[in-house]
């Protein structure tokens, strides 16, 4: 939604509060992963969102937006910037992030797996569903991951995740032996295998217990192309 401010907003600015607040607001929309405090302070975090935003069609960006001036006219115009709204450690991001940033045809499937496995009495919780590529690889270099891309890297090619693999475990357990024992990895082969998709427990040279795809692993490579990381 367009703002409009009284008087100048920023480095050298009237900085009235209702103005800052609402030019608070409209950054958060751009930079959600990178939200301000709306609480009508310009500080130095303020000014260096605005220098941030400025940036985009500005060289020498002067941390400052004026009524009716050139800056306060593209933040009206502003859409949300992809890469900092998935920024982050995704495996901290809230169930309903993690929820959007799989694949359309992968999201139901893992919200019914969910809610049988709930509705046995489990406590399942997404760790991964899409994940970066750098992220994938540091998990390579650990030992945890065989693959430099994996279908939890898919995405589309504006950047936008698109995965098609989730890992879930029981929060009571994670990893631990005592997720086997209680039977937690079954339920969740069988859940994921109703669903028709595919089980790392199922693997023979390396078990990945908690992990379940869309596709099997044949296709990767084309999954890669698609997500213009080839």
């Amino acid at each position: 939604m367009a703002i409009s401010i009284t008087s100048s907003v920023g480095k050298g600015g009237t900085n009235k509060k209702s103005d800052v607040k609402s030019v608070q607001g409209a950054l958060n929309a751009v930079y959600p992963a990178l939200a301000l405090a709306v609480d009508g302070l310009c500080g130095p975090k303020t000014i260096r969102r605005i220098e941030k935003f400025q940036r985009r069609f500005m060289n020498n960006p002067d941390g400052r937006i004026d009524p009716g001036g050139r800056t306060l006219k593209r933040l009206n115009s502003a859409t949300p910037d992809i890469q900092e709204a998935w920024s982050g450690d995704s495996a901290k991001w809230p169930e309903d992030k993690k929820l959007d940033s799989l694949n359309t045809y992968l999201r139901p499937k893992i919200k019914r797996i969910l809610a049988r496995l709930t509705d046995e009495g489990f406590q399942p919780k997404i760790v991964y569903a899409w994940r970066s590529v750098s992220k994938q690889l540091e998990l390579v270099e650990a030992g945890h991951s065989r693959v430099r891309f994996s279908f939890h890297n898919a995405q589309k090619k504006d950047g936008t995740p698109n995965a098609y693999a989730a890992d879930i475990i029981d929060k009571r357990w994670a990893w631990t032996r005592a997720a086997e024992q209680n039977g937690f990895w079954e339920a969740l082969g069988k859940s994921a295998k109703n669903e028709g998709l595919y089980w790392g427990g199922d693997w023979i040279s390396f078990k990945d217990w908690a992990h379940v795809q869309y596709y099997p692993n044949y296709k990767l490579a084309d999954v890669k192309r698609e997500s213009g990381l080839a």
